[in-house]
């Protein structure tokens, strides 16, 4: 399992050079990549102290990875949603890994398939993601 994650990691920290993100941004990215999230939400799931996460978000929305929008419950709160920037690293980066995970699944329901073996194939796709993404590598700015 620790190979996993590091394949995980390794796959993560080369999305991040690419598109020339902290581990605290691509994290953001990661909280919001499913829908708008209030700031205080992002702040806990980066680690972050209220004004940090102020910052972070200033420079991602700089960049045009996220917005900001008012929340529609709390007009005093503000939602922090995904930009065209975003939505392109998630289409071009993550969704391929979607797809080949799902592919993997099928043949991890044959009838002889242990865990280890399955856990060996996950790896490996991994691992593979990461050597298509950094083919295309071109940092993203």
């Amino acid at each position: 399992m620790s190979r996993r994650q590091d394949a995980v990691e390794t796959f993560d920290g080369t999305v991040a050079e690419i598109y020339v993100l902290s581990a605290a941004e691509r994290r953001c990215l990661g909280a919001i990549s499913h829908g708008p999230r209030p700031a205080n939400v992002v702040a806990r799931e980066t680690n972050l102290t209220p004004a940090a996460v102020t910052t972070l978000i200033d420079r991602l929305e700089k960049r045009g990875f996220v917005s900001r929008q008012p929340d529609p419950d709390d007009r005093r709160k503000v939602m922090v949603a995904a930009g065209k920037k975003t939505e392109e690293l998630v289409r071009r980066c993550y969704h391929p890994i979607l797809e080949a995970g799902a592919a993997l699944l099928e043949n991890i329901r044959r009838p002889r398939c242990s865990f280890c073996s399955a856990y060996q194939e996950v790896e490996a796709m991994q691992k593979a993601q990461t050597e298509r993404v950094r083919g295309k590598a071109k940092p993203v700015r």
